[in-house]
């Protein structure tokens, strides 16, 4: 039997970036409120067109760092996931999906729609029916909603983003790109709690990895909780 390999490292580096894009999410909201004020100034000669210039290439700047942030957590979130649903496999428990078939559900359009929300429901439920066999003072905890506000949330805001875009790409007008940034001002706020519901499900599952890998380092070798069997 293949041993459970550690994933506290990688939990660890995705709460992190989460918290560096929750950060970026945030300086965005306060830096596309202070254009507002900016852009609302200038229509009455407070600013000139070289400051409004340096603060369009100040977004950009912040934009290109919380993609890249962006892809950086999506990668380790992605490695993190596929480990923690390998695990249970490596432990011949019984899951609805391959290891690579479950990150691919992240990817598939309209499949990545429920997917993610299955196979994160797996992990949790499943984790937690292992550590019951070898420790039946476990609580089994059945309720999954937070797994699935944390996808709906993170779908959600994906459209208001994407709305976000599409009326910057189309403003012409002072008051059009006052009203562009106000959308993702909303939607920099919608990721913020998207994020914070990310970070209690990876805390979560986490903690039930961990549990695991105290219950039992090597389940051939290990008959109860703590206590290593005679050999």
């Amino acid at each position: 039997m293949d041993l459970i390999r550690d994933n506290s490292q990688r939990s660890k580096y995705v709460l992190v970036l989460l918290g560096i894009l929750a950060f970026f999410d945030l300086l965005s909201v306060g830096f596309n409120y202070y254009q507002n004020m900016v852009l609302e100034g200038y229509e009455f000669g407070e600013y000139t067109d070289e400051y409004i210039e340096n603060l369009d290439y100040l977004s950009i700047v912040i934009s290109l760092t919380y993609f890249s942030s962006f892809i950086i957590t999506i990668v380790l979130f992605i490695q993190w996931f596929r480990r923690a649903y390998g695990n249970l496999i490596r432990l011949d428990v019984n899951m609805e999906y391959t290891e690579n078939g479950s990150v691919w559900g992240y990817f598939i359009p309209f499949i990545n729609w429920v997917r993610p929300i299955k196979t994160m429901k797996e992990i949790y439920l499943k984790t937690q029916k292992v550590i019951k066999e070898y420790n039946s003072t476990l609580v089994f905890n059945k309720n999954t909603e937070f797994i699935v506000v944390w996808w709906v949330i993170y779908l959600i805001n994906g459209f208001i983003a994407n709305f976000a875009s599409k009326q910057m790409n189309r403003a012409t007008t002072i008051d059009e790109f006052i009203s562009a940034n106000n959308v993702y001002i909303f939607s920099d706020l919608v990721d913020v709690v998207s994020i914070g519901f990310a970070i209690l499900v990876i805390q979560k599952v986490s903690k039930l990895e961990l549990i695991l890998r105290e219950t039992d380092t090597s389940l051939s070798l290990i008959n109860q909780i703590g206590v290593k069997a005679e050999v």
